[in-house]
């Protein structure tokens, strides 16, 4: 029995083949599927950035268009740079539609404020000439007066047609204006006033007329107004002449015939024509020469006064 040498046995363990070198046209799998997705992954990217882009800008224009309409839009051309591989970032959908309602809105206030700019305030509204105006409403009006036997007249500014007549204590409706009104009655004086009616409350228009005055007349005819002697006929033709030119004067003076008047009876008028004649008369050698009243006359009337003895007249609208 011998002993074997070491190199007599074979290695357990076979003897590791040396691995080729890979050639370089030769690429592993997985870096090819990998660069393909990277790619389709970039390609993605860029056309929802550029599709987004595009609608803002579309939305943009669209509104700038509306609101100032320019004559030239300028020319605006996106630049794309396709060698671009880095992903755009991520953008707020509602960030972006705030924006675009934002130039909306102010392009709708802008216009309405133009509108009302062209609008000055100093055009007076046309009222069309067919536009029917509502009727204005008439005015209630009760005529009173203390004498029953009142009666009243209501006469237009132009008494085109027939006046409104009423007793005391009736009630009318007039239409708002002047008018004037008269007022009579037995043994009444007439009285006419012009008067407003007007306003939307019933109105009252109370009189109360003055009784007729009873007069008096009485003429002065013959009254002898001055008187003077003369001794002598020469003396009476000069006293004549004297006695006529004082009398064209007094005649003509209005207090003269009220002072005649008065001594026939307090508070008495002239009344009419008044003329004075000289008479100069006698053949002894004491004459006459006097004035006297050829024409003339006085009235009297008692004061104005109401049925019940009040003043008068009155009138009163309340």
């Amino acid at each position: 029995m011998h002993d074997k040498r070491d190199d007599d046995y074979e290695p357990i363990i076979a003897t590791r083949r040396s691995r080729e070198p890979l050639r370089e046209d030769t690429q592993p799998l997985w870096r090819v599927v990998l660069a393909l997705g990277g790619g389709l992954a970039v390609a993605v990217l860029l056309a929802w950035g550029l599709m987004g882009r595009s609608s803002s800008d579309s939305a943009s224009t669209t509104v700038q268009s509306e609101g100032s309409a320019p004559d030239n839009p300028p020319d605006i051309r996106p630049e794309i740079d396709v060698k671009q591989e880095i992903a755009p970032p991520a953008r707020d959908v509602e960030a972006e539609a705030e924006i675009a309602q934002a130039p909306a809105s102010s392009e709708a206030e802008s216009t309405a404020g133009s509108e009302q700019a062209v609008t000055p305030e100093n055009i007076p509204e046309v009222v069309p000439e067919n536009e029917v105006q509502a009727p204005v409403p008439p005015v209630s009006v009760r005529f009173m007066s203390l004498d029953t036997q009142v009666q009243f007249e209501v006469h237009t500014p132009f008494d085109s047609p027939p006046p409104l007549t009423s007793k005391a204590g009736d009630v009318v409706a007039v239409p708002p204006g002047t008018y004037r009104v008269v007022a009579s009655g037995t043994e009444l004086e007439t009285f006419e006033q012009e008067i407003t009616f007007e306003g939307e409350r019933p109105l009252e228009y109370s009189v109360e007329l003055c009784a007729e005055r009873k007069s008096q007349r009485e003429s002065l005819a013959g009254r002898v107004v001055e008187e003077r002697e003369c001794a002598s006929t020469a003396q009476c033709e000069s006293m004549f002449a004297i006695l006529g030119e004082q009398a064209d004067q007094l005649v003509k003076d209005r207090a003269f015939r009220t002072q005649q008047c008065a001594r026939w009876r307090p508070n008495a008028a002239p009344d009419g024509k008044w003329t004075l004649n000289i008479n100069c008369g006698g053949a002894t050698l004491a004459t006459t020469c006097r004035i006297e009243i050829a024409e003339g006359a006085c009235t009297f009337a008692e004061p104005r006064r109401s049925v019940r003895g009040a003043a008068c007249p009155r009138a009163e609208l309340k």
